[in-house]
């Protein structure tokens, strides 16, 4: 062994210096006992996987890849699964949000307008300076109701009246604010003096009165009653005459002679028209669809000829249908739909063999955007009322064979309950179908 002393050890500390050398001595050669053996063996490693990656026959010995592990869909909730669907359907989305928030700007701007109160102006010591003309039937109810609500509303009131009954009818409200107006169409000069005299009334001449201001003219053409719902050969010529002066000669000569009036005081002229069953001009209706086109032709070309006229508008006011039986189309069409089928004596009375309850909008509507046009917030042509928009656009849209045959399915449907009915006998309406039940409204539902 190398370094091996063959010489007899002297003491203790020789001893143990010769077992470290031996021990060191041996650590070395095992060490490199241990390389060497190493080294042979990367060099064999290398040559077997040389040797094997080089073969074509021997098997790939490399692991197939492991399947991923299965991904488990959370399901959504409604916030998420409505949000998923809003960013897949973007256009629909703001189609949608665009038509809601138009029509709840509509809604509100519609809401916060009929919250608003709606009053006269009155002069500085609070005596009422507002006066408007109601050119109606004294006794329509109608009539009635706009004149209750008009007065309450700050206004002073005149009723155009031809006889003493009607003026007994309007004092008979106890109302200081509304008041008769004596004029007979039939006399110009009784006209003449009348107008003189409610000028009169316009600018007092005691200083303690503030001058009055007429504000608007509002005229309710009469609507035909039941018994005038006939056909056109059922019609004398007498008849047309008497028709014409009550619905059309009428309110045309009271318009003209208190014209200048209105013009001085630069006052609105207000047109109130039925416009359901006139918009379609049905059958059996000769008489109300010749008011009704007669009138239009007059308000479109008064308007015209009134452009240049500062301050004087004139607004038609086309009705639909009003609660508390405020209209009865449905009744009235029946009626023109049996005549074929009757005789006309029978077509005079209308037959109903069963009555739908017509909904219509709140008469306050009326009420409100009459106020409006009287102050100026309305021009042209205002819809009022449930369905006056829609039959107008029917009317003027809707081919007229297509109405026909509309109302054609409406007469079968009739038809087939009248042969249901055993009795054969139908109880006929009475009064008249446009304002009979009416009434006026209290002092909360008009603000």
């Amino acid at each position: 062994m190398p370094g091996y002393n063959e010489e007899p050890l002297g003491s203790i500390e020789d001893l143990l210096s010769y077992l470290s050398a031996i021990e060191s001595t041996v650590e070395g050669e095992v060490s490199k006992i241990a390389d060497s053996i190493d080294a042979v063996t990367d060099r064999i490693s290398a040559s077997l996987r040389s040797a094997i990656g080089e073969s074509t026959w021997f098997p790939d010995l490399k692991p197939p890849p492991s399947a991923p592990a299965p991904i488990i869909a959370r399901p959504m909730g409604y916030l998420e699964a409505s949000r998923d669907w809003v960013s897949r359907h973007r256009a629909v989305t703001a189609a949608v949000v665009c038509f809601i928030g138009t029509g709840a700007y509509m809604i509100w701007r519609q809401r916060r307008a009929n919250r608003a109160k709606r009053r006269a102006r009155r002069a500085k010591n609070g005596q009422r300076t507002e006066v408007v003309i109601l050119a109606g039937p004294p006794s329509a109810p109608l009539t009635r109701s706009l004149s209750l609500d008009l007065e309450r509303r700050g206004f002073i009131v005149y009723i155009p009246v031809s006889s003493l009954w009607e003026e007994r009818l309007i004092q008979a409200e106890s109302k200081a604010d509304i008041h008769p107006l004596h004029l007979d169409i039939t006399s110009p000069s009784s006209v003449t003096s009348t107008v003189r005299k409610f000028t009169a009334v316009l600018d007092p001449s005691d200083p303690p009165r503030y001058p009055r201001r007429l504000a608007s003219l509002i005229i309710l053409p009469q609507t035909p009653a039941p018994p005038q719902v006939a056909s056109i050969t059922d019609l004398s010529a007498d008849f047309w005459s008497g028709a014409f002066t009550t619905h059309l000669l009428s309110p045309f000569t009271l318009l003209q002679a208190l014209l200048p009036l209105l013009q001085s005081h630069k006052a609105s002229i207000l047109f109130l028209t039925p416009t359901n069953t006139t918009s379609l001009s049905p059958p059996m209706h000769g008489l109300e669809n010749m008011v009704a086109g007669g009138m239009n032709n007059y308000i479109s070309t008064l308007r015209k000829e009134l452009t240049s006229s500062e301050g004087t508008k004139v607004v038609q006011l086309k009705l639909g249908a009003f609660d508390d039986g405020s209209d009865r189309d449905a009744m009235k069409m029946a009626v023109a739909l049996r005549h074929d089928t009757r005789t006309s004596s029978e077509a005079i009375s209308p037959p109903v063999t069963e009555q739908r309850e017509v909904r219509g909008s709140p008469l306050r509507e009326l009420h409100l955007e009459l106020f409006d046009a009287i102050v100026g917030k309305r021009e042209g042509v205002v819809y009022v009322g449930r369905g006056s928009r829609m039959y107008d656009y029917l009317g003027k849209v809707v081919p007229e064979g297509l109405v026909g045959w509309m109302l054609g399915l409406r007469k079968k449907r009739e038809e087939a309950k009248k042969k249901e009915n055993e009795d054969g006998k139908v109880p006929s309406a009475q009064g008249s179908p446009g304002w009979e039940s009416v009434e006026p409204m209290s002092s909360e539902e008009s603000t």
